[in-house]
């Protein structure tokens, strides 16, 4: 089952799995040819975030180091696995961390990067999922119900809740209004989406541009032109509409 990531502020997001931190869709994963002639990785292991059951939800690898790795390598293994992310991680230590609720804790922390199949990305929600997941899931457990990961994006803390619930928490990124001359026109964005420009509110834009449509339906129903997108200078789109009862 999916769940929805929930606004926290103006500045955090915190992102649930409330299924069994040991679950049936973590995977050990065979070894590539690769990792077994360096023997640099001790564990790489297959997580389906976001599912109750194996080989659905948001797959990602994940790759357990006792220490850094080098980036061209950890490239190559991100490659070879061919999912969205690989997220590659190694421990330096514990320390005192802020938990979710502000409150003191000891947790150990990690260094943690993502790489797709051709480069590093700078944040990633589901892989760091199943890092936390596969962290928890480790035999014996963790010396702490908290942990924090050191990321290109910044600190970011996992918490270990009750019934095998995780929560994350991750720096938000308000959209911000589009400059004249910078990105798509509202009309090019409408082109591209395959819809009317009046049912068209371009929000603003960060990394990612957000577009609102005027129901869910339209949502749904979305056939973009996705040569069109890839020309934009964004990560990526984000189109989204306000939803009633279950669709909310």
């Amino acid at each position: 089952r999916r769940l929805p990531a929930t606004c926290l502020g103006s500045m955090r997001a915190r992102a649930l799995c409330r299924a069994p931190h040991r679950p049936p869709w973590l995977r050990a994963k065979s070894f590539s040819s690769l990792v077994m002639a360096d023997e640099r990785c001790p564990a790489l292991l297959h997580v389906d975030s976001f599912t109750r059951v194996a080989f659905a939800g948001n797959p990602a690898a994940v790759c357990l180091l006792d220490a850094p790795a080098d980036a061209t390598w950890m490239g190559a293994v991100a490659a070879n696995q061919n999912l969205s992310e690989t997220a590659f991680m190694w421990p330096t230590g514990a320390s005192e961390v802020e938990g979710l609720e502000g409150e003191p804790a000891r947790g150990e922390t990690f260094e943690l990067r993502w790489f797709t199949p051709s480069v590093e990305v700078d944040l990633c929600g589901h892989a760091t999922l199943a890092a936390a997941h596969a962290l928890f899931s480790a035999p014996g457990g963790r010396e702490s119900p908290l942990l924090r990961f050191g990321t290109r994006s910044g600190e970011l803390v996992a918490a270990l809740r009750g019934e095998g619930c995780i929560e994350l928490e991750f720096p938000a990124s308000p959209p911000r209004p589009l400059l004249d001359g910078v990105g798509p026109t509202r009309g090019e964005v409408a082109l591209a989406l395959g819809l009317p420009v009046d049912k068209v509110v371009v929000v603003g834009a960060s990394d990612d541009l957000l577009v609102a449509l005027p129901d869910a339906g339209a949502v749904a129903a979305l056939a973009p032109d996705l040569h069109a997108v890839s020309r934009w200078p964004y990560r990526g789109v984000i189109v989204t509409a306000a939803g009633s009862g279950s669709e909310a």
